[in-house]
């Protein structure tokens, strides 16, 4: 597939792309710097912003499915890429009838064993309101859309392995699993754009 790449150099991204282009897929990354980014074969680079709605449109242009790693700016200050860039990622979709996109956010978007969302609940820490309520807005943009998304949401990504023994749970945190690996979230995302077994669900990841 060519694949267009949203936060490609970050953690979870530089997997995505690393991953992707082994196994034979192509890529268009959009970047804010490109010097982050190393050239290789089946890589295209287009420098810029995410709320950029041109640039954008360039970068999925082609594309057979679209994947956003793109994180927040921080705690306190965590910017609008993750709502606002979903929403002209979606736009740009919409507007060149490609249908799949898979993200990734936190897991306070997830629903809570005791209603609601997790991110909604007295114990969720309040250091998480700001950029979880980033993650809403991310799925927001995908879920009031035709498109065939999928968003993984997690606790903790850690560095670690590429193992594949991770749980999956559609719309909640699969019981105490509060940490996955950067590559098994990575993973997760390049299994799933073949399987197309969530479409249109907030998934849980975790050990």
């Amino acid at each position: 597939m060519l694949l267009a790449l949203f936060g490609a150099t970050g953690r979870v991204g530089g997997r995505v792309l690393e991953y992707a282009l082994a196994e034979g897929h192509t890529a268009t990354a959009l970047v804010r710097d490109a010097a982050r980014l190393a050239p290789r074969q089946g890589l295209t680079i287009v420098t810029g912003d995410v709320l950029d709605p041109a640039l954008v449109a360039t970068t999925v242009r082609g594309a057979d499915a679209v994947i956003s790693t793109l994180g927040n700016a921080g705690l306190q200050a965590p910017g609008t890429a993750v709502s606002e860039g979903m929403r002209t990622i979606a736009q740009a979709m919409l507007d060149a009838g490609i249908t799949r996109v898979l993200s990734v956010a936190g897991g306070g978007i997830l629903d809570s064993p005791n209603g609601g969302l997790r991110q909604e609940q007295p114990t969720f820490p309040a250091i998480f309101h700001l950029t979880s309520a980033q993650h809403r807005g991310g799925w927001e943009a995908l879920r009031d859309t035709t498109l065939e998304w999928t968003i993984a949401c997690t606790g903790d990504i850690v560095p670690g392995e590429r193992t594949g023994a991770y749980r999956v749970l559609d719309d909640l945190l699969p019981e105490g699993g509060r940490r996955i690996s950067v590559e098994d979230v990575a993973d997760f995302l390049l299994g799933e754009l073949a399987a197309r077994a969530h479409l249109r669900r907030r998934v849980g990841l975790g050990y």
